[in-house]
């Protein structure tokens, strides 16, 4: 069976068990797995069962879908070891093994009306021996033993050892008093679904899969009742369920892992044929142990996802910090012109880059650029791109040839589904001419003093999508008052509640309306502009914003 691992920059990592035929990926929400990534499509890609196994399919997206590298066209093959990158999303492939054994819950239907008790039916039924005086020797017995493993387990719970290990603790103790042939807790992982976190086996027991009847199942998740099912081998008055005669189950205990009201997991206990057959008294203490776990198990994984947070969060406050001494701490003193530019990373750190270089002559690269995907790796490679511009700048290359150098060099220093778009313009302040060349980058605009506005297109592509690239450049002319804004597509691509992008026409007209503003005033409209339009939609990409306006 395979067991996706999946790694979205700024959520935590994640596992999903490919226990279905069909696996939808994609940022909706009905997808079987559900991605928080904005570079995704709804639907973007699926994974399929066939008889040689599981094929991979890119259902139309719009930035592809890669397998170890390669974008995929057809349906391909997938096994262990593969990786995808969907987006900003990296999805490494792995065979599912918990020590040889499986979890599977059957789909069939046991006749579950005469064969399970639930808490609500059995327990309540039974009188408490607090509610009444206990005189049978063997039951003081019992009573004192189940009191003495809560309480064993509550001295456990005072400890802050890992989930794994208090797992393991809780079934250690159940299988030295109750005496189960096999025994199983399960939590839910990110994505809600129930995966193993421990098992257990008497000595001398097979460990095959594990089969729980979905009845089970349903009643402990969803109706949030412990239940015990038990074989007419040893209870004359109740009918035995299909799956557990077929399995030589003799019984089967269950109990939810309940914090407040929601199921964070359950716990599950089986005896074989021949053996023994489990009580109502021992679903009440399973019960009331899991009611004492859950809360401390909740209460781990709590704290171990807030410390990883909390490391994350630090490290990545302080590669900003490093990151922003990258971008000008003010722009460049030139003649009758003046120069604003402004980055706002979606997370911690940004992919966007921006720059401004003044050559020899006196005229300066202004440049802005937007590394696929967000966070270290990208803040990473935009800062290395950094580098190479000003040491090329320096040596007077004009823009097309400044974009094949780095072609070139994101070819050479990155993987296949890294790649930049990249937008370099060389102004004169003297004439107000500009040379530009836009390595597949949102276009430039140029608003003018006297109306209407000029785009500044792709000459060629991204860079490091191809090596060898040559690129073409373009100019203009910008006259007093014209104004050239460049951007990145966080800021184009802004989402509202209904999905609709800010666009390219909402930009124009926006900055229209205060173009005649100090720049510093141009930028915050635009950002207080977004910010209406998105009406509480988090941005998930980063939004870089340069403005040069000729005096």
């Amino acid at each position: 069976m395979l067991s996706l691992t999946i790694q979205t920059p700024g959520e935590p990592v994640r596992r999903f068990l490919v226990d279905r035929p069909a696996v939808t990926l994609g940022r909706a929400s009905t997808n079987d797995v559900f991605l928080v990534d904005r570079t995704l499509s709804r639907v973007h890609a699926r994974l399929d069962e066939t008889p040689e196994g599981f094929v991979l399919t890119d259902l139309g997206s719009r930035n592809g879908t890669l397998l170890n590298g390669a974008r995929i066209g057809d349906p391909v093959a997938l096994a262990a070891g593969d990786r995808i990158v969907l987006g900003e999303t990296t999805i490494d492939v792995t065979e599912e093994a918990l020590s040889g054994t499986r979890v599977v819950i059957d789909a069939g239907t046991d006749r579950s009306d005469r064969t399970m008790i639930s808490t609500t039916s059995a327990v309540s039924s039974l009188r408490h021996p607090s509610a009444r005086e206990v005189t049978d020797a063997a039951e003081l017995k019992r009573l004192a033993t189940s009191l003495q493993i809560l309480n064993d387990v509550s001295l456990a719970l005072l400890t802050d050892i890992p989930v794994p290990e208090m797992s393991g603790l809780i079934l250690e103790k159940l299988f030295a008093y109750l005496e189960p042939d096999r025994g199983l807790l399960m939590l839910r992982d990110g994505s809600g679904e129930l995966r193993p976190e421990a098992m257990r086996f008497a000595e001398g027991i097979d460990p095959a899969d594990i089969r729980l009847s979905r009845t089970l199942v349903e009643a402990v998740t969803v109706e949030k009742h412990g239940v015990l099912m038990v074989d007419t081998a040893s209870d004359a008055k109740i009918g035995t369920a299909d799956s557990i005669r077929l399995s030589g189950i003799t019984s089967c205990i269950a109990a939810p892992l309940l914090v407040d009201d929601a199921v964070i997991g359950l716990v599950y206990l089986e005896a074989r044929l021949g053996r023994k057959s489990f009580t109502g008294e021992d679903l009440r203490l399973l019960t009331s142990l899991a009611n004492t776990a859950a809360i401390k198990i909740q209460n781990l994984r709590l704290q171990e996802t807030a410390v990883a947070k909390m490391r994350i969060e630090r490290e990545m406050a302080l590669a900003w910090d490093v990151q922003k001494r990258l971008f000008p701490e003010v722009p460049p003193t030139l003649a009758s012109s003046e120069l604003f530019g402004r980055t706002l990373p979606a997370r911690t750190v940004s992919g966007d880059y921006y720059d401004f270089f003044v050559r020899n002559d006196g005229t300066v690269d202004i440049v802005v650029a937007d590394v696929c995907g967000k966070g270290m790796a990208a803040s990473i490679l935009a800062a290395s791109i950094q580098s190479a511009f000003q040491a090329w700048a320096a040596e007077n290359f004009p823009p097309d040839r400044l974009c094949e150098r780095l072609n070139d060099l994101v070819c050479r220093r990155t993987s296949a589904e890294k790649f930049v778009t990249f937008i370099v313009a060389l102004y004169d302040p003297e004439t107000g001419s500009v040379v530009y060349a836009n390595a597949g980058h949102n276009p430039g605009i140029v608003l003018r003093a006297a109306g209407g506005h000029d785009l500044l297109p792709a000459q060629g592509t991204p860079l490091g999508l191809f090596p060898g690239r040559t690129y073409g450049s373009g100019s203009l002319t910008l006259a007093p008052g014209d104004l050239l804004v460049l951007y990145t597509d966080g800021v184009t691509e802004a989402a509202n509640p209904d999905d609709d992008e800010f666009g390219l026409d909402r930009l124009v007209e926006l900055v229209r309306g205060v173009a005649a503003s100090p720049l510093a005033g141009v930028e915050e409209a635009i950002c207080t502009g977004l910010a209406a339009f998105a009406a509480g939609v988090p941005f998930h990409d980063d939004r870089t914003v340069v403005l040069l306006r000729r005096l």
